[in-house]
């Protein structure tokens, strides 16, 4: 049994004319005769009563017909499928995230593009950069949001943001009161940090500027992610240098910037694999790019 047959026989049974079904196929009276002939005797039942003055369904004819309906539905529904797949249009992005971009940048991201390609499935994953630098590699997904970049020539980075080094500090805090906070204000301050496994590019940061301004920090206590970090500060429990857009997650705390030897503390990148065929990673990179254009791609 062939489609073509089955598309044949629908509209044979739509017209109940063979000279009218021909025309509308298009295809000759005499193949369109031949064509039902041959399904007919592939299923081994008649399908139509048909003499010189009329054609009709037969009882079996109106039982297939109602299942040749169902298989042309879907494969039509398959054709637009998959043409919907190719343009983009329909299927699925795969997008990991570090944490510093849950405040603001994925929120935004999302919401313009669900805008524009509201059937395409969107499933974040929150990772750290390495673990995206992986997953990009073996095409687990196909969007990074990343602290850093590793060299890959299969991976591409645009560089989303630069972001400045703050100090967290609870709102009872001392330091507070002082106009300007020096970084030598901070040595003998008990800090918050990232624990390394977590999050090993900030805690090399957070050392390294701590070094470069000539002391080693007190680190009275590790936390798995931001948000905790923020939490035991605001419990008093220390004081921390984060990147800025954290502070987006925690209003009950004081930020101040801090003078010093400073580095950016902090990069985000997009970072995707150069011959990732995806059509929703081209429209999302379409649509995330001019969102964030005030940095050039890095390279």
């Amino acid at each position: 049994m062939e489609l073509r047959q089955i598309r044949y026989f629908v509209v044979l049974a739509e017209e109940l004319h063979f000279g009218r079904a021909a025309s509308k196929i298009p295809i000759a009276q005499s193949a369109l005769s031949q064509q039902i002939k041959k399904l007919e005797e592939e299923l081994n039942g008649q399908l139509f009563y048909r003499d010189t003055h009329q054609v009709l369904l037969t009882e079996v004819g109106e039982i297939f017909l109602k299942q040749a309906t169902s298989i042309l539905t879907a494969v039509h529904e398959a054709e637009a499928a998959v043409e919907q797949a190719i343009s983009g249009e329909h299927g699925t992005l795969r997008i990991g995230f570090v944490e510093a971009a849950l405040w603001d940048i994925l929120p935004t991201l999302i919401h313009s593009y669900k805008q524009k390609y509201p059937h395409v499935d969107i499933i974040p994953h929150q990772m750290t950069t390495a673990m995206q630098l992986d997953a990009l590699i073996q095409d687990q997904i196909q969007l990074g949001i990343v602290g850093s970049q590793r060299p890959d020539p299969a991976i591409q980075y645009h560089l989303v943001r630069e972001e400045r080094c703050l100090l967290a500090l609870p709102p009872t805090h001392p330091l507070i009161k002082k106009g300007t906070i020096a970084i030598h204000d901070l040595v003998n301050e008990p800090f918050v940090a990232i624990r390394r496994e977590a999050g090993a590019f900030y805690f090399d940061q957070f050392i390294q500027t701590c070094m470069a301004n000539g002391f080693s920090p007190t680190i009275a206590l590790t936390a798995d992610n931001m948000q905790s970090l923020l939490a035991f500060v605001a419990a008093g429990m220390g004081i921390a240098l984060i990147h800025e857009s954290s502070k987006n997650s925690h209003s009950d705390l004081c930020y101040r910037e801090v003078e010093g030897n400073i580095p950016t503390l902090y990069n985000l990148f997009f970072a995707w694999k150069h011959q990732n065929p995806a059509n929703a990673l081209t429209h999302f990179l379409n649509e995330a790019l001019p969102l964030f254009p005030n940095k050039p791609n890095a390279t």
